[in-house]
């Protein structure tokens, strides 16, 4: 089990419902709806907004990794 299919595990059904439609639309490339952000500094990191949480994925143009879901707080970022 990798470390986002964790994250997920651990947060309430609810949220990890959003959180998994987001995932979704930012596998199909359908970013409408969605709260995009560049990460700063990063050329192809990026991250989604679904409530409290953060989606932090890679995408290079063909692959997307998906680095981390978790609820922000002031270390969200630290591991990039």
């Amino acid at each position: 089990m990798d470390k986002v299919e964790k994250q997920l595990r651990k947060m309430p059904a609810k949220d990890r419902d959003r959180v998994m439609d987001a995932m979704e639309k930012i596998i199909l490339r359908n970013f409408s709806g969605l709260n995009l952000k560049q990460l700063t500094g990063f050329k192809s990191i990026f991250r989604v907004r679904v409530g409290n949480y953060r989606i932090i994925y890679f995408d290079n143009g063909k692959t997307i990794i998906f680095e981390s879901v978790s609820r922000k707080n002031e270390t969200t970022y630290n591991d990039l």
